[in-house]
């Protein structure tokens, strides 16, 4: 019989990745379906596909099985990657315990949210369109439309639990590898512990993963949580009196809508007319002073407010693990992340090498750091322009900082900049932050597909990304903000600007705001968290924007004593600033 298992990283194995094994009278046949040499603490380097061997038995120097793995190791002469620790064991049809349990549970959950969401809706239906039928009716409905989802359940996950077990899989293969070789060494299978509680990354994976899947989530589950409490606070008088209510005619409520507004009227023109005094358009308007014609090439953005360099380094994801240690004191933070680098550039780079240093933060030493570790990554090039690779990589510690001696930048106006054809390629990365940074290099371009390649984005829009994303949307509106200058003088500061009207239409009612952050924003992680926004001002601007024609503008900002390392501005109409 053929079986599959993976091979997982070890200080014991030099090869991870994707394995098949067949034994014989021959030898034990071994394939590597996508296999790459591994050593401790470096990440695999180039991966081989589809190699097979047939390794004698005489030539398998050590062969054990520990519990749930198999560790193996053959003559170094026959292969490099001679040294492995197998484990997920199939035949190559069943599917991974891991796997088998999530699906199990996720079955079990939503056969009993299904079923109540659909014993809350027949009762509530057959309640509502036959009251004759009393509530008997509508339970005994809702009982059996229940039982049958609950039953659908049943059989989808009594077929899952007859899934080929990943454990048995791994005896039968040791039991044909004992065949032909007498001296494998068997271990004991350690206790498995019980965890009554789930942990957190599992109950993570298992929740929903877009915004419309987590809104409906939620709706479902409050309005099933609404229902059933009104179902059990409400006694039969009750609900008979709701439902005659609901089929009678509307003709007893007329009066008490007929004298809502006598009673509503008065009282808020008092608040609006209180609140729109308050915004006070014309007073801020009146704090606006025009200065005369502008045009702008490009908006102003805080995403290119530092020039942007030649190559681009961006994080892509990082998660903490502690290492398996048995002692617990002795147990680690290991941070993994994924790096990519982007050449923004319009010369190829010949090579590519950053240094990432791992810090660890003493506990109650401030801002104090200890250098723990470091992971030097390569690419042994040429880096063409616009293209981008990624690395992964592991060490020791929870912080981390990455030194690129790549120098220089594209130019204030994307002199030097990679060609456009070539960085629009980037918005069909597989990594979002790579896209997230192809439209934004398209954007300081002034290339038309940026605004294409935004829009794209915002279709499954992340919540963690909102901040960046708007600040392309408002980079390449048709009013844009540019020349923008802010002089601080004490607690005030003067601020200039150019308001352009990109479309061919006139503009009115037109409003400027304008934000002093805290620090800048991250370029190299999209879905960072925002900048703190220190203080913040909007103004109605004068009069009309004509078409393709632009206006100075100059205003005074009160900092309340903040101090602003960046500042933006962007423009819209002014009841729709934010």
């Amino acid at each position: 019989m053929r079986y599959r298992a993976v091979a997982i990283a070890s200080e014991r194995s030099n090869a991870v990745g994707a394995v098949e094994l067949e034994c014989s009278v021959h030898g034990l046949f071994v394939t590597y379906v996508e296999v790459g040499a591994f050593s401790a603490g470096y990440a695999p380097g180039a991966v081989t596909a589809g190699t097979g061997l047939t390794i004698p038995w005489d030539a398998v120097s050590d062969a054990r099985l520990e519990g749930d793995q198999f560790y193996l190791v053959v003559d170094h002469k026959l292969t490099p990657l001679n040294k492995l620790l197998l484990t997920r064991f199939s035949t190559g049809k069943s599917v991974p315990a891991e796997e088998l349990a999530k699906r199990r549970l996720l079955v079990r959950f939503g056969s009993v949210a299904s079923a109540l969401v659909a014993a809350l809706l027949i009762g509530a239906w057959v309640f509502r369109s036959s009251a004759e039928s009393g509530a008997g009716a509508a339970i005994g409905l809702a009982l059996l439309g229940a039982g049958l989802l609950l039953g659908l359940g049943f059989a989808v996950d009594q077929g899952l639990s007859s899934a080929t077990d990943e454990q048995a899989t791994l005896a039968s293969f040791s039991i044909e590898v004992g065949q032909y070789l007498p001296r494998l060494v068997r271990s004991p299978r350690p206790t498995p512990k019980e965890r009554a509680i789930p942990d957190i990354s599992e109950l993570q994976g298992l929740l929903p993963r877009t915004t419309f899947a987590i809104v409906i989530t939620l709706t479902a589950g409050t309005l099933g949580v609404l229902l059933v409490a009104r179902w059990v606070t409400t006694n039969q008088r009750t609900v008979n009196e709701v439902t005659s209510r609901m089929l009678e005619p509307a003709a007893p409520a007329a009066p008490k809508r007929a004298a809502l507004p006598p009673r509503s009227e008065p009282q808020p023109a008092a608040p609006a007319a209180e609140t729109q005094a308050s915004t006070a358009p014309a007073a801020s308007g009146d704090a606006v002073t025009v200065t005369g014609d502008c045009s702008c090439d490009r908006a102003d953005s805080a995403l290119w407010a530092a020039p942007i360099p030649r190559l681009s380094v961006l994080t892509l994801g990082q998660r903490i693990r502690l290492s398996n240690h048995t002692d617990p004191a002795r147990r680690r933070k290991h941070l993994e992340l994924d790096v990519a680098v982007v050449n923004n550039s319009s010369k190829e780079l010949e090579e590519v090498a950053l240094m990432v240093l791992f810090y660890e933060r003493e506990p109650g030493s401030g801002s104090r750091r200890n250098q723990v570790s470091n992971r030097s990554l390569f690419f042994e090039g040429p880096l063409l322009p616009g293209q981008a690779i990624k690395w992964s990589v592991e060490a020791e510690g929870s912080e981390f900082e990455i030194q690129n001696p790549t120098t220089g930048d594209i130019g204030p106006n994307g002199e030097d900049a990679a060609p456009a054809s070539r960085i629009a390629e980037l918005l069909a990365a597989r990594n979002r932050p790579v896209r997230l940074h192809g439209a934004m290099l398209l954007a300081f371009l002034n290339d038309p597909r940026a605004k294409d390649g935004v829009l794209a984005l915002r279709e499954a829009l992340r919540e963690d990304e909102a901040p960046y994303l708007m600040r392309l949307v408002q980079a390449l509106s048709e009013v844009r903000v540019c020349q923008l200058k802010v002089s601080p003088s004490g607690n005030r500061a003067q601020v200039s600007a150019c308001v352009h009207n990109k479309s061919k239409e006139a503009k009115r009612d037109q409003g400027i705001a304008l934000r002093g952050l805290e620090q800048g924003v991250s370029v190299a992680r999209p879905e960072a968290e925002p900048p703190t926004v220190l203080v913040e001002k909007r103004s109605k601007i004068p009069g009309e924007l004509a078409p393709a024609l632009g206006k100075g503008v100059r205003f005074a900002l009160d900092l309340e004593g903040k101090t602003p390392q960046v500042f933006e501005a962007y423009a819209d109409r002014f009841d729709l600033l934010q």
